[in-house]
């Protein structure tokens, strides 16, 4: 084997495994080849930002049909989760088939953006290897995606096209194309509280940041083992090594500690927000700390990156109708004040903010919840989206449809692949490099999503 792959692979293998480590995983997390010496190019910043609904979020509850036929079709099948409709407003306006439909009332300021045109609701999208069927579905003639409606599995898919056990994301291949455009490479792709995966490139990987930030080497370690530990501990981790390998993970740790060390200096240097973001918000708390990571983009010298945070709790088989308005709030509330942050900054049409979740929840009620579904609606948000439209087909409310494999269960009409493919080309990826960044994307209609502006 060829020794210079065989170090890279080393490293990048490296950096995997010591971030399950119990000594440091912070600096090992870090664990990127080098920081890029590339000039920035000023003005030219832009973000994308997924916001990972996990366990599954019942979409059906989310947008609601709204004229009167089809809501009542839906409150038939949903029975005692459906939301009434006295407390819905249509959204402006209807499918192209005439429908009206309406978003929860919790999500009163996500429906106050898609009137003003900056949020897209992007309908019936999820993992998909290639166009499928009903019938293709049934007689399995068409490959599926891996162990269909598992949490893990379409979690992996939905993240990087691959079954459980991929070793690289959508959001860090896109990643790896934009190190040399950031000074601070190792900041390029940012996990606050999120998932690595999604994060992780063939180069980039995801640098975690807490949501109060103090992205530090064991912080707080000192306070339990006593003041001298971090420092000896970072002298043994950080001392040259006799072994070759040995050594370049030690200047992988290195990079790792000095970033890491870079950063805190810079968050704390940085002017507060005055926006105010809601307290006893998980996604809230991890949305400003991105805020932050934004706003001192300029002392970093980065010019692209990818984000990822994450709200769970979405896997509701029962108690659906007293938790998931309770989700709702929280990530209309927390995608508002990230909004009202990202004005403040003068960076509404340089971020691009969307939501994931493995999977949608089937449309017939088993009680008290719903269950495991495959196809879900999203929510696309900026001033770069071209807004205030339902992308995509919403469909029917009814069981045993052309589409439905069983309970309300839609099969996808648009994949993971062609949601993700307008963010990654707003973001600056070339036609030529589509095909690194989503490896099935041709088996798709590739520009049917024209959800950006530009």
């Amino acid at each position: 084997m060829d020794k210079h792959l065989s170090r890279r692979e080393f490293l990048r293998r490296a950096g995997i495994l010591a971030a399950t480590g119990a000594a440091a995983p912070m600096a090992f997390n870090l664990s990127l080849m080098g920081e890029a010496a590339a000039a920035a190019m000023p003005g030219d910043y832009k973000a994308l930002v997924c916001v990972f609904l996990s366990g599954g979020n019942d979409h059906q509850n989310t947008l609601i049909p709204y004229d009167l036929a089809n809501y009542n079709a839906y409150a038939a099948i949903r029975q005692s989760l459906a939301i009434p409709r006295a407390q819905l407003s249509a959204l402006p306006n209807a499918l192209s088939d005439g429908r009206q439909m309406a978003l929860a009332p919790q999500l009163s300021g996500l429906s106050s953006l898609y009137t003003a045109g900056r949020l897209a609701v992007v309908a019936n999208m999820g993992p998909l290897i290639q166009p499928t069927t009903k019938l293709q579905y049934q007689n399995r003639s068409v490959p599926l995606p891996p162990k269909l409606f598992s949490h893990n599995d379409q979690q992996s898919y939905w993240m990087s096209s691959m079954a459980e056990g991929a070793d690289s994301g959508w959001g860090g291949r896109v990643g790896d194309l934009f190190l040399n455009s950031n000074a601070s490479a190792a900041l390029s792709c940012i996990s606050v509280g999120g998932i690595g995966l999604y994060l992780s490139g063939k180069e980039a990987r995801s640098f975690s940041v807490g949501v109060s930030g103090n992205p530090q080497l064991l912080w707080g370690s000192n306070y339990v083992f006593g003041p001298d530990f971090m420092t000896d501990l970072k002298t043994m981790m950080t001392n040259n090594k006799s072994n070759h390998l040995e050594n370049e993970y030690v200047k992988v740790t290195q990079r790792g500690l000095n970033t890491s060390s870079k950063l805190d200096a810079v968050l704390k240097a940085a002017p507060a927000l005055n926006t105010v973001f809601p307290w006893g918000n998980a996604l809230a708390d991890s949305l400003k700390m991105v805020a932050k990571l934004i706003s001192v983009k300029g002392q970093l010298g980065n010019q692209r990156q990818v984000f990822m945070v994450q709200l769970s709790g979405f896997d509701l088989h029962d108690g659906l109708i007293a938790k998931h308005p309770v989700l709702l709030k929280m990530l209309n509330d927390a995608l508002m004040a990230f909004d009202s942050a990202l004005s403040e900054l003068g960076l509404q049409d340089q971020v691009t903010t969307f939501t994931g979740s493995e999977f949608g929840r089937t449309l017939s009620s088993n009680g008290g919840g719903s269950d495991h579904g495959w196809a879900s609606h999203h929510f696309v948000m900026g001033g770069a989206v071209a807004g205030g439209q339902i992308y995509g087909r919403v469909p029917m409310p009814v069981l045993g449809g052309s589409d439905d494999v069983g309970q309300g269960r839609h099969i996808p009409d648009l994949s993971v692949e062609q949601f993700a493919w307008p963010l990654a080309k707003w973001f600056g990826v070339a036609d030529a490099d589509r095909y690194l960044v989503l490896p099935t994307l041709a088996r798709f209609d590739e520009n049917v999503l024209n959800i950006m502006k530009v």
